[in-house]
This record gives structure tokens, sequence and C-alpha cells, in this order.
């Protein structure tokens, strides 16, 4: 069943019904390809160059002093950096990055892995190209543990484009009309 809303990238949301036809669902369409054909270069990349890619959009996001830890002997730990907010706030994070196709879905032992990986004061976060299982997510929002963060192959596409991370945006004028002035209104500007 088609969602009744959808996102336009930016915390700009829509009905979907309103976008049947038009150049609203036109771009739509365009940037859906897009999405979908970036997900598959993030499944062509190597563990190594995902994990950097993953690295430059933390930083992209407001991540500092981002390092990337060995292929080998991290304890699932693949990323860690600092999160800083308004310059105020900062969070120490450990990222794990899993690249699984889209039918392996994150199950509640990778979450469970990644909190017993987390040095003091650090929070978790997993980036994945699938998705998660329900009992991941609930174990990810268990109250009396350590948060861990859950970002999805979906959501992880979506900031890839918001932050102009292997895409670029191309913008065009779109005119329109003016109904409240009428061509026999406009004054020409010559020698009179």
């Amino acid at each position: 069943e088609r969602p009744r809303f959808v996102q336009h990238g930016r915390g700009y949301v829509g009905l979907s019904q309103w976008m049947r036809q038009g150049l609203a669902f036109q771009i739509e369409q365009h940037n859906e390809l897009i999405r979908k054909k970036l997900r598959e270069r993030l499944m062509a990349m190597s563990p190594g160059e995902f994990e950097e890619l993953v690295s430059v959009l933390l930083a992209e996001m407001g991540f500092d002093m981002i390092e990337a830890t060995r292929l080998s002997g991290d304890g699932g730990i693949d990323v860690r950096g600092t999160l800083v907010v308004g310059d105020v706030v900062r969070i120490k994070m450990a990222v794990q990055v899993k690249k699984w196709k889209l039918k392996n879905n994150i199950q509640a032992p990778v979450v469970q892995q990644v909190r017993g990986s987390l040095g003091a004061h650090e929070h978790g976060l997993i980036i994945t190209t699938s998705d998660f299982s329900p009992g991941a997510v609930r174990e990810a929002a268990q109250p009396d543990k350590t948060p861990i963060a859950l970002m999805n192959g979906e959501q992880l596409v979506i900031l890839l484009m918001e932050h102009g991370i292997g895409v670029r945006r191309i913008s065009s004028d779109l005119f329109e009309l003016d109904d409240e002035t009428a061509p026999s209104e406009v004054v020409p500007l010559g020698d009179d």
C-alpha cells in the first residue's frame, strides 16, 4: 500500500495523493531512481570503502575527531567520533557499519554486541544498508541500557543525498505565469 506521506528531504513532507502527476511527481520519480542507484553503488563498495564513506557522512553531519578502526580486532566498532551539537554538547559515539543485503535485517544480538563493545561514556550507532528486525529495534531502545541509535539503508541514502555525497544537486528555474499582472498592463521600457 502506498504511504500517505512522502518525504522531500530536509524535513519537508507532503501528501502522496497530490503527487500523481505534474512536475513534483516527475521530480520524486527521478529522485527515487537516483536513491535506488545510489544504494546499488553502496552495495558494490568494498567494506573499507563503505566505512570511509560513512566517515565522510558523519563529518558532514557534525561529528568531530572521526577515526576509522582497523578492519579486524575492532570489537565490532568500525568508526569512533564525537557528535558535536551546537558547539556545546559533545557525545562520544562508537559506530558499527553493516553492508548487508536488503533481505538480511540486523538482529538483536548485533545491537547487544555493539553495546558490549562501547567504551566509557560512549553511545552506539549502527548503520546498515539493510534494515533492523523488531527485536533489534526493541533492544536498541531499552531505557535502562546505554542508547544505541539505528540508521537503516533508506535513512542512509537520504542523508547521503541531503549532504551531497555520491550525488550532485541540480537546480533549475521554474517559471509560472503571474495572474496578477496581465501582459497589457506591463509598461515597455523603451524610448518614448
